[in-house]
C-alpha cells in the first residue's frame, strides 16, 4: 500500500468517525417534517408523577402527526440535540437557539409553549361515612407560540407568525352517587391517576385525557389556519403512530378516524351540517367541503370504480345545535356550496 493511498483512506476513516460523533442519538428527520414541538414550560403547578413539560408535547407531537399526516420533530429528539451541544434549557426560546434547532432537524416551523393549566378537580357533598354526590372536571390549556424558521431576521422580524391559546375543558355530565364510601369509577380514576403511563389507552380514558386530547383538538385547528401545508402536505404515515420514548410502556398510541357529514341548508353565507356533539364537532372547527369530482376508473376493465372529492371550499363551526346538528359559517366558496355536499372531520383518539 502506498502512502498516498494509506493517507487518503485515514483521512477518509477519520471524517466517518468525526461524522458519528457529530450527530446526537435521536434519530434525523427529513424535509418532510413540518413541525417540531420543544419542551414546554410549566406555570400550572401540577404536582403529579408526570413530567408534564416533556409528556404534553409529546402527546401534542403524536397527535400532530396522525391529524396531518405529515412529519412532526418530539421534543425528546429536541431535549438530546440540545444536551449533545450542551445548550442551558433555560436559552431554548432564544431565536438563535430555536434556529439552530430548525436547521439540525430541516424543519420550518417551531412550537414553543407554557402549560397554564394542568389540573383535576373533586367535588363532592356528603357525610362522612354516609351516601353522598361527587363530581369531577379537568383542564388543560397552554399558551403557546408558532416560530417560522424562514422568515426570522427577515425585516427584523422575530419569527414568531402566530400566538395563541389552546384548551381542553370536560365536566362529568352526571353527577356520581356514593354509597357509604363505596368508589364510583370516577373516583377509582382519581386516585389511581399516577399509576397510569402518560398517553397510554387507559390514561386517553379518564378525565384528564379527554381534556388533553380536546386541547389537541382546538391546537390543531388553530395551526391549520396559521399554517395551510399542514391539510396540503401529501406525507402518508401508517394508520398509527408509535412516538418516541426511552420507555416502552409510556409510548403514546393514537389512532385517526374520519368523520363524514353532509350540508343539510344554505342560507346565505351560513350552513346547517348534520354533524353535532355526538360526533366529535366543536366551535371553531374549520372542516373542508367536498364535491363529487371526476369518475376513477380501473385502468384494465374501464369499470368505474368511484369518484374523486374536490374540494370546493371551507366552513367554521359557531354553534352546535343538537346531537347531529350545527351551525357554520362559509370561510370560502360562498355561491359554490350546496347541499349534499360531503364535508368531513378527522378525530384522534
Amino acid at each position: 500500500m502506498n502512502k498516498k493511498f494509506f493517507s487518503i483512506l485515514c483521512f477518509v476513516v477519520l471524517s466517518t468517525a468525526l461524522s458519528a460523533v457529530a450527530q446526537p442519538t435521536s434519530s434525523l428527520f427529513t424535509s418532510d417534517s413540518l413541525l417540531m414541538f420543544l419542551p414546554f414550560k410549566d406555570k400550572s403547578g401540577f404536582k403529579g408523577k408526570w413530567n408534564i413539560t416533556t409528556d404534553v408535547p409529546r402527546f401534542l407531537t403524536a397527535y400532530m402527526k396522525e391529524r396531518f399526516r405529515v412529519g412532526v420533530v418530539s421534543p425528546v429528539s429536541v431535549k438530546r440535540f440540545l444536551e449533545w451541544k450542551e445548550i442551558d434549557s433555560n436559552r431554548v426560546y432564544e431565536p438563535g437557539v430555536l434556529q439552530q434547532c430548525a436547521e439540525r432537524f430541516r424543519v420550518r416551523y417551531l412550537v414553543v409553549g407554557t402549560i397554564e393549566e394542568f389540573s383535576i378537580s373533586r367535588f363532592m357533598v356528603s357525610e362522612v361515612q354516609l351516601a353522598g354526590y361527587e363530581a369531577f372536571a379537568a383542564e388543560v390549556r397552554i399558551s403557546f407560540a408558532l416560530y417560522d424558521a424562514a422568515r426570522a431576521g427577515k425585516g427584523g422580524s422575530n419569527g414568531i407568525v402566530y400566538e395563541g391559546d389552546a384548551e381542553g375543558l370536560v365536566k362529568d355530565r352526571n353527577v356520581g352517587l356514593t354509597l357509604f364510601g363505596k368508589q364510583t369509577e370516577r373516583m377509582s380514576q382519581y386516585f389511581l391517576l399516577d399509576d397510569l403511563a402518560f398517553g397510554s389507552d387507559a390514561f386517553n380514558g379518564t378525565i384528564i385525557g379527554e381534556a388533553l386530547l380536546k386541547c389537541g383538538d382546538d391546537l390543531g385547528t388553530k395551526l391549520e389556519r396559521a399554517v395551510p401545508n399542514l391539510v396540503s402536505k401529501s406525507v402518508v404515515l401508517s394508520s398509527s403512530v408509535v412516538i418516541d420514548s426511552a420507555a416502552a410502556d409510556s409510548a403514546i398510541v393514537l389512532k385517526r378516524h374520519l368523520v363524514n357529514g353532509e350540508i343539510v341548508i344554505v342560507d346565505d353565507n351560513e350552513v346547517f351540517i348534520n354533524l353535532g356533539s355526538q360526533d366529535g364537532i366543536n366551535i371553531g372547527d374549520l372542516l373542508p367541503v367536498f364535491s363529487e369530482g371526476e369518475e376513477i376508473k380501473d385502468p384494465n376493465t374501464g369499470e368505474t370504480l368511484g369518484n374523486r372529492d374536490e374540494k370546493i371550499g371551507e366552513i367554521q363551526v359557531i354553534e352546535i345545535r343538537a346531537e347531529h346538528l350545527s351551525l357554520a359559517t362559509i370561510v370560502t366558496g360562498k355561491g359554490t356550496i350546496a347541499p349534499k355536499n360531503r364535508i368531513r372531520k378527522v378525530l384522534i383518539r
